[in-house]
């Protein structure tokens, strides 16, 4: 017998292992980001190791760029300081910054920044590849934007700052675009050839351990001529961006924003001290964690005692060789290969030992059932005290005090009691508007703080962030303080057109370009000019007409529809998506050097759910908007913060507009649970009509089940019970897109054939009653139809009246 169990036991555990195997690698993301997870913890544990002390950053602080003037900041400052650092004998200058040809206002400089880069010789300038693929062991790119001073000098030494992010950084050294091979910009600032194709930075560090200055503070040593410049001396001086509200910024084990800068410091490092994380290892390392689970299953289906003391073994042995591999020898290992099955079998192991009996399984009752028992035992209680008052004629104070406990625990158990009792809150927060971006949370006010910074200049802004978030509004914010706020702001939703109607709306056409053209049509490029133009739902467009986007954004450039000539336009772009642009850059829907054009600054919105102390403003916001004397109940306002607001702001304004309505239409100055949808409340108490429908289920809608349902929920009006019963017919009707038998299922909440034959009954003879007036009537107008159907909604239940508004258009149209 105990060979049997073990014999099963051990299929068990293989079937696990192969399911698992196979998880992870259709889960490849998951089983990625582990492995990160992984790699982060023992780093963090190892401790910070101290970069190379021959890389210097001079970096542009957010307070340095607040001084020296508004970004981007003029051409004229890099040449001084490309300056100064070659007369202080550096090695090598890296220029991070890109350097845009785009920016017309910069050209003035590039002349002068281009005879300090040639007079130092030892500059490395940055530029910036479009989307890249690996390739016949290459990686190629299919455009190479190179910074403004080459193109006046091609023979200026330059370097991609693009990289991977995947998991970990990843820099191809070397791509390639047709002819032309362009080096990482860290390689090309160590000055070494490298055989390798790809470098997985490690970061060794926070960023802060680099040695760095902000410009201002190298700008007080060059004045002061102190003795600290002698250390620039050989040399290899970076310099960038650490602004974060300009530059992107990177996570790593050590610093939760790091700038871009910092990033090719440490690539310089790895390559400089051969200290980048090798990945050759990883498949061999998951064969090998694969053959050691493989093996511990084998061996623990044998032996068959201490399972668990022998997992924490192997296990801290796996631990201990692992972070002595990763965290000093810089390898990548697929742990996830190991942890990953190896719970998944403690998981199954746990399972097995209860299955045969060392322990039974104690599970909680669940909540719900628990409550309806309660107050199922408490209606029956106070049933029987109430016939045993009425047969004794006698009442006591104690049985009296029994009967008031009882009541109000029925009352709070249909959840009804709190909801009335906090009647008199009202929302009280203190509230900030700003271009009607109402908030009270820290995360939004910085999203205003970077509007304000970046809003005065004419920098292309994407905005991200999920549906409902408030997108437009944030374009709304920049253009109003923007120079350009007394022209015009355009807005266009990308995702609401074709791409031909996108291209003609956009760029205009000209009469006879095609079918239905008359006469010639501006554009909202030229309806924007001198202006700005926002672009919302920028990831839904088609790779050619991206193709266009990019010429205009390069050029300023725009060709109408069935024309051969250009119009030059003078337009602010302002993106937004709900998408991941990366990622869609990644499996070539959208275009990279358009992402890149696009994401100069990145304003991102986080969901509601994540800044939910902005719910209660919110909702004052909205409420006041529809009445200004509006109330809401605590226990309302509670459902409101718990729930995850997947439609974020837009969502809890309709919610809102909803439950104004029904509050309104019943005399009410408070909105109540009742006013929310269902979704929202689900949990939070007993409504009515889930407890009709819970009687009529359990007396399968049998002929006196209205009868019985009246009598069991205390004796209420019988026709309380038949309209809730004929509200939830409408709603489930409305809800199911009118599908019969889905509403049949829906409502009966069971298979039995005859139970369903009778909820079948019930909505034909809801719907035929509807029917047979119709017909009595000529009319089709509905209002005027509700109007002579106001029998239909006298003892309906408010909440359902919009339920038959619908039912009866359906009926209209049918």
């Amino acid at each position: 017998m105990n060979l049997l169990i073990n014999n099963k036991a051990f299929l068990i555990r293989l079937a696990i292992l192969v399911l698992t195997f196979l998880s992870l690698f259709i889960f490849s993301d998951f089983r990625k980001n582990i492995d990160g997870e992984i790699e982060n913890f023992f780093i963090k544990t190892r401790g910070e190791i101290s970069p190379d002390t021959n890389i210097i950053i001079i970096h542009f602080s957010e307070d340095d760029i607040a001084r020296i003037g508004p970004w981007p900041i003029k051409r004229n400052y890099y040449a001084l300081l490309i300056n100064q650092l070659t007369s202080l004998g550096v090695n090598t200058i890296g220029l991070e910054i890109f350097l845009s040809s785009r920016l017309v206002t910069q050209s003035v400089y590039d002349n002068l920044l281009m005879k300090e880069i040639e007079k130092s010789g030892k500059v490395v300038l940055s530029c910036v590849a479009g989307s890249i693929v690996e390739k016949n062991n290459q990686f190629i790119t299919d455009s190479l934007s190179y910074p403004s001073p080459k193109l006046l000098n091609e023979n200026l030494q330059t370097g991609h700052i693009n990289f991977i992010e995947e998991y970990n950084i990843q820099i191809p050294l070397t791509l390639r675009n047709f002819e032309i091979n362009e080096e990482a910009f860290s390689l090309q600032l160590s000055g070494k050839e490298s055989e390798k194709k790809l470098l997985i930075v490690n970061f060794i560090s926070s960023w802060q351990k680099i040695k760095k200055y902000s410009a201002l503070e190298f700008a007080e040593l060059v004045y002061s001529k102190s003795s600290e410049l002698n250390r620039f001396k050989n040399k290899m001086v970076i310099i960038g961006i650490s602004d974060p509200q300009i530059a992107p910024t990177i996570q790593t084990p050590f610093d939760e924003e790091m700038p871009g800068v910092a990033l090719h410091a440490f690539a310089l490092d790895n390559i400089i001290n051969s200290r980048e994380v090798d990945g050759r290892f990883y498949g061999l390392s998951a064969i090998i964690l694969l053959l050691i689970i493989l093996g511990f299953i084998i061996y623990t289906s044998i032996y068959d005692k201490k399972i668990i003391a022998k997992y924490l073994i192997v296990g801290i042995a796996v631990l201990v060789v692992s972070f002595f591999l990763i965290s000093f020898f810089y390898w990548k290992i697929a742990l996830s290969f190991y942890f990953i099955p190896l719970t998944a079998l403690i998981i199954t192991d746990i399972s097995l030992y209860f299955i045969q009996g060392k322990e039974e399984l104690k599970g909680a009752l669940d909540e719900t059932t628990a409550l309806r028992n309660l107050l199922y035992s408490k209606e029956n209680e106070l049933n029987n005290l109430q016939k045993e008052i009425k047969e004794s004629g006698k009442v006591s104070s104690q049985l009296l005090e029994k009967i008031n406990s009882l009541q109000s625990d029925i009352k709070k158990l249909k959840g009804s009691e709190d909801d009335r009792s906090q009647a008199e809150i009202k929302v009280s927060v203190k509230v900030d508007n700003f271009y009607d971006i109402v908030y009270s949370s820290s995360s939004i006010a910085q999203v205003v703080e970077l509007i304000k910074k970046t809003a005065p200049t004419d920098t292309t802004i994407l905005i991200t962030g999920e549906s409902g978030t408030g997108k437009e509004l944030v374009a709304n914010a920049i253009h109003l303080l923007s120079k350009r706020k007394d022209k015009n702001f355009i807005s266009v939703n990308c995702a609401a057109l074709s791409d031909s109607l996108l291209e003609s709306e956009l760029f205009g056409y000209v009469r006879g370009s095609f079918t239905g053209a008359s006469t010639d049509k501006l554009g909202r490029f030229e309806l924007a000019d001198g202006g700005t133009i926002f672009l919302d739902e920028i990831g839904e467009t088609s790779e050619n007409f991206q193709v266009k986007m990019l010429r205009v954004l390069q050029s300023g450039e725009i060709e109408k529809v069935g024309s051969t000539k250009t119009h030059t336009v003078d337009v602010r772009v302002v993106a937004a998506t709900n998408k991941n642009l990366s990622e869609l850059v990644k499996v070539k829907i959208f275009r990279e050097d358009l992402f890149y054009r696009l994401n100069v600054i990145n304003i991102e919105l986080p969901p509601l759910r994540e800044r939910k102390e902005d719910i209660n403003a919110l909702a004052k916001n909205f409420m006041q908007s529809e009445s200004s004397d509006l109330q809401i109940s605590k226990a309302a306002l509670q459902a409101l913060n718990d729930y995850s607001w997947k439609g974020n702001v837009r969502e809890l304004e309709s919610v809102i507009k909803r439950a104004v309505i029904f509050a309104t239409s019943e005399k009410r100055n408070m909105i109540q649970l009742t006013d929310l949808p269902k979704e929202i409340v689900t949990g939070t108490s007993y409504s009515f009509e889930d407890l009709v429908l819970e009687s009529l289920r359990g007396k399968k809608f049998s002929h006196s089940s209205i009868v019985e349902t009246a009598k069991e929920l205390g004796n209420v009006n019988r026709t309380m019970i038949s309209e809730n019963l004929r509200g939830l017919v409408l709603k489930t009707l409305v809800e199911s897109e009118f599908n019969i038998e889905q509403a049949i299922n829906n409502i009966s909440g069971t298979e039995d054939g005859d139970t369903n034959e009778r909820v079948r009954s019930k909505i034909q003879t809801f719907l035929s009653n509807i029917e047979n007036d119709l017909r009595k009537t000529a009319e089709k107008n509905f209002y005027i139809i509700k109007k002579q159907f106001s029998s239909k909604y006298k003892n309906l239940p408010v909440k359902f009246h919009s339920y038959l508004d619908e039912v009866i258009k359906w009926e209209i149209q049918r």
